[in-house]
């Protein structure tokens, strides 16, 4: 909890206080997202493949209760781990933590890789979902060159 000033002041307070055989809960967690946060919390590093697993629910802990090594982690890892498959989540989760950054960074790995993301029906279900990122997407294609 030293590693979040807004997580030491949770557990400090009297709402967080509970009776031993009581329990604080973040129901933004499930059990294996909440252990995989704890142990970047103790140890200030993560394997690749847990964070893989769990980069959407990290970056949005560490927004939330911030917690900048967290974030920058965070950060660094999506830029390193950005692919065809995950750079749509990528640029919503980017525009949820305000992270202009990974928010430019998927722009133009979608707009380089269009056909292979574009193209697809999954993007047709994320333009319905979220048509503000699709005009993103479209004007991001105007400005960056596509293969």
């Amino acid at each position: 909890a030293a590693r979040s000033e807004i997580l030491k002041t949770m557990l400090a307070s009297d709402l967080c206080k509970a009776a031993p055989e009581d329990s604080i809960s973040l129901p933004e967690f499930n059990h294996e997202e909440l252990e995989t946060f704890l142990e970047f919390l103790y140890r200030g590093d993560l394997a690749t493949e847990k964070f893989e697993k769990h980069f959407c629910s990290l970056l949005i802990a560490a927004d939330k209760y911030g917690i900048p090594h967290l974030q920058k982690f965070s950060e660094q890892q999506l830029l390193k781990l950005l692919n065809s498959s995950n750079a749509l989540k990528v640029l919503e989760l980017s525009e949820v933590v305000s992270n202009e950054t990974l928010k430019v960074a998927a722009l133009k790995f979608i707009v380089l890789q269009y056909r292979e993301i574009v193209l697809t029906p999954s993007f047709d279900d994320f333009a319905k979902q979220k048509p503000h990122l699709g005009v993103q997407i479209t004007r991001a294609s105007l400005t960056y060159k596509r293969t």
